[in-house]
């Protein structure tokens, strides 16, 4: 089950949000920006210097990590988990640990970083720029504040348009005493060295 970081992640950027009483975002019809009406970058958000190619996040994202790469997050090569709702997204899950990993990959429509930027930025309680992955801006947030949030997301844009989100959860044992984030940094760069080989890079 994905976390509800990652859920406020996917409400807010895929398809705009508005708050209710309980200051969880909601999905609306129409997306936040029209992206043929708003110039990228904005918000705050860095420029990508050098995009992947156009198509990047066209693929599965059950395909963004090798079985090798599963298992040394999660400690076995765990099957993922697709789902396409409400963006294509893919989960694994330890079930012996509870450790976990999502990834979601976000059409043009939602605008990339900038997105983030606007509307996902003001909610979140703890809210790092990350140097840049593999030379891809990204940042890292979670709904808890401090060094040792329980879960925590990264969200990478490969074009200014594009982007893709990590989420993960650590084990059981190890929640509240290591930093999601790192983890989740950590993740993301093995999608990043996916990405990149599958568009020849």
């Amino acid at each position: 089950m994905r976390n509800t970081v990652a859920m406020l992640g996917l409400a807010a950027l895929a398809a705009g949000c508005s708050s209710t009483t309980a200051g969880t975002p909601t999905a609306s019809s129409t997306p936040t920006t029209d992206p043929s009406a708003k110039t990228v970058p904005y918000g705050g958000a860095p420029k990508v210097e050098n995009p992947l190619p156009d198509n990047a996040l066209s693929g599965d994202p059950c395909q963004a990590l090798t079985p090798q790469q599963i298992t040394e997050q999660l400690g076995s090569a765990i099957t993922g988990k697709p789902d396409s709702q409400p963006i294509s997204s893919c989960s694994w899950t330890n079930p012996d640990t509870t450790a976990s990993i999502g990834v979601s990959y976000y059409p043009a429509s939602n605008d990339g970083l900038s997105n983030a930027y606007v509307n996902v930025k003001p909610q979140m309680k703890r809210w790092d720029v990350l140097p840049p992955i593999q030379g891809f801006p990204a940042v890292a947030y979670a709904t808890q504040a401090g060094s040792t949030p329980n879960t925590c997301n990264v969200l990478v844009g490969v074009t200014d348009r594009l982007s893709f989100l990590v989420d993960v959860a650590p084990r059981t044992e190890k929640m509240g005493k290591v930093d999601s984030c790192a983890g989740a940094a950590d993740v993301a760069n093995d999608v990043i060295t996916t990405l990149k080989q599958n568009a020849g890079g």
